[in-house]
């Protein structure tokens, strides 16, 4: 949603071309064209709940963009239920894996993994055996721009802070992105490339790592 004010702040102030006379009536017609039809919640969040139970396996690649700007990438592989998987590229140490109740973050530079109840985690939206949004979230808002549809969920039980929007291609409900506000404000955003649907996926890159000091102490039974 930035990007997309950043670019019509950005057109806004820049003086437009002398049109000719055919470009004026197309223009005038554009001006004449009814307004869209209003947003369907019902039937919108029926496409969205579809949508999503529809994916099995999932692979592609990911952007994420941190609160302070700066980026990373990696791949992204998706099995569900309950299933996640993200590697970020070289240099970036971190790992997130979601087994199905657990998500673990692994710092390798750290060699530390911290774990979180899945359900405690937006992920829970995405990855639970059987999706209905209006069941499962508290709805902030749905809207409808440029060919997208903007979801914003919060925890109904406030276990969970802050809160996710997820973006939706309008015409099929594909997942494009999600924007993540934390309790403090601070967004991060992760948008999807190079999504490849019904793949096939080892379950073994699913299952999360042991810590170094117990792989030790089983190594010296």
């Amino acid at each position: 949603m930035i990007t997309l004010l950043a670019t019509l702040a950005l057109l806004q102030a820049t003086d437009p071309a002398p049109l000719p006379d055919e470009a004026v009536q197309d223009s005038a017609a554009i001006q004449q064209a009814p307004e869209p039809a209003p947003l369907d919640r019902e039937a919108a969040l029926a496409g969205i709940n579809a949508a999503l139970n529809s994916i099995e396996t999932l692979r592609s690649r990911f952007i994420q963009i941190a609160p302070d700007g700066s980026s990373a990438e990696g791949n992204l592989a998706l099995s569900r239920p309950g299933r996640l998987r993200l590697d970020y590229d070289a240099p970036n140490p971190l790992r997130i894996i979601a087994d199905g109740t657990t998500v673990a973050v692994e710092d390798r530079a750290l060699e530390t993994v911290d774990r979180i109840p899945l359900r405690s985690t937006p992920l829970w939206w995405l990855l639970k055996p059987e999706i209905d949004i209006a069941e499962d979230a508290a709805i902030v808002s749905l809207e409808r721009e440029f060919g997208f549809l903007y979801l914003t969920l919060r925890d109904p039980s406030d276990e969970m802070e802050g809160e996710i929007m997820f973006v939706f291609s309008d015409a099929d409900h594909a997942l494009r992105e999600w924007f993540v506000t934390d309790a403090l404000g601070e967004i991060t955003r992760v948008s999807l490339t190079d999504v490849q649907s019904d793949v096939r996926l080892n379950p073994r890159i699913f299952v999360i790592p042991e810590p170094e000091t117990r792989r030790d102490s089983r190594r010296g039974r």
